[in-house]
């Protein structure tokens, strides 16, 4: 595969042609920084929570044709998600994939919406957040979520809160797209058998008829920090037969970019990997003593303005109290084995390898790299230079005083 070539349009559009000549399929990714924990304000208050998300469905409202048969007629699949920091639509294609960037960019500039549009979606999202309340894992994360983030952007679901959905209007729901979906905030990665000059040629001529959506003036960044208050723990129950978990970390967030952001990102792997992945000695304990199992799970998120750790598990208080000490810097500093802390690296190197055969996380991974500037072809270079003696340092800052939040899901009796 040929290295990725990194393209900006007229209009300031920025594109990663992935040229893939063996392939049998096309993959089309356009990302907008703009996420459930972007701060925005409009008319001097602040926007409504899950309005990203809520924008993400609306752009598959169209009142003139079918956006989905559009792309299946063409032998192609959308789709889209919302994180916290980012919006994404995806195209899936077998065919011509000229048509489909065409639509799509038009799509996404200028989309043509009415009040009836907005009602039919605030009523799609209402069920939508109803049927997460009866997944244990998605309670289990945002009460997660809630307790260790108090009064802050992280502590509401990406959707939204049930009261903001139902308060979503055509005027704002127009404001902040028209804002926050300008060509130069848009970042395509095409992946495919194409020949990226040719395309990238192609897109110039399209992108004259992507009209630039039309700002009102009135919404902008809210430009005053968060507060941040101390968490809290948290117990519910749902009907499940055996009790879940999750103890939760959080740490002061710091803004990294280039190299330092490669390093910081790296190095928090390596060192959840060293200590409570199945190659580390304290899983391998935990394990043979039934305190975790298979469903044992750790996301530690390192974002601009969020930083944690999130264990997750079935297990009652005693699983809990085992997990916990776990965490103590003495228990931790008896995990750092060079042989596991070399397989550790050895195995995400090979992640890092691999993952240009996986469209969807490769598409991904090189949006995140271009917005925190990082150089994704260092990533290998940083990883072999990461010592023993780097993750011991970040250890000591991250796990010095630990104090873990516990949230927990019971069976209902």
């Amino acid at each position: 595969m040929k290295k990725e070539l990194s393209k900006t349009l007229p209009n300031g559009m920025k594109v990663i042609f992935v040229e893939k000549p063996a392939a049998h399929h096309s993959y089309i990714q356009v990302s907008v920084p703009y996420g459930s924990t972007t701060r925005l304000e409009w008319q001097g208050k602040p926007v409504l929570s899950g309005m990203a998300h809520f924008i993400e469905h609306m752009m598959f409202q169209s009142n003139e044709e079918d956006i989905s048969k559009f792309f299946v007629e063409r032998q192609a699949s959308i789709n889209a998600y919302t994180t916290t920091t980012m919006t994404t639509y995806t195209v899936l294609a077998t065919g011509d994939i000229h048509p489909l960037v065409d639509y799509l960019g038009q799509m996404l500039l200028q989309p043509r919406w009415t009040d009836a549009d907005v009602a039919h979606e605030r009523n799609i999202i209402l069920q939508e957040q109803e049927m997460y309340e009866d997944d244990v894992y998605s309670v289990l994360t945002q009460m997660s979520l809630t307790g260790l983030f108090p009064g802050q952007a992280m502590a509401v679901d990406i959707t939204g809160s049930k009261k903001d959905v139902a308060k979503m209007t055509l005027k704002q729901v127009e404001a902040v797209q028209a804002m926050m979906y300008q060509p130069e905030q848009l970042t395509w990665v095409i992946t495919g058998p194409f020949q990226a000059e040719q395309l990238y040629r192609v897109m110039c001529e399209q992108s004259k008829t992507w009209l630039r959506p039309t700002r009102d003036g009135e919404v902008g960044y809210i430009s005053s920090p968060e507060v941040v208050l101390d968490g809290k723990g948290a117990t519910t129950t749902m009907p499940i037969q055996l009790p879940k978990f999750a103890l939760g970390l959080k740490w002061q967030a710091q803004r990294t970019r280039g190299a330092a952001y490669i390093k910081a990102v790296l190095t928090r792997q390596l060192l959840t990997d060293v200590i409570l992945s199945p190659l580390s000695q304290t899983y391998t304990r935990l394990y043979a003593e039934g305190i975790i199992d298979e469903s044992f799970s750790s996301h530690f998120v390192y974002e601009d303005a969020y930083s944690y750790l999130l264990l997750m598990g079935t297990g009652d208080e005693k699983s809990v109290r085992a997990l916990t000490a776990s965490l103590t810097m003495s228990a931790i500093k008896n995990c750092f084995d060079p042989y596991v802390f070399d397989c550790a690296k050895r195995e995400l190197i090979g992640t890092l390898v691999t993952m240009t055969d996986d469209y969807e996380a490769y598409s991904e991974w090189l949006v995140e790299n271009q917005l925190k500037e990082a150089d994704a072809a260092i990533f290998l270079t940083i990883i072999r230079q990461i010592s023993l003696n780097d993750l011991t340092i970040l250890a000591e800052e991250l796990f010095g005083n630990p104090t873990p939040l516990l949230f927990m899901i019971k069976g209902q009796k």
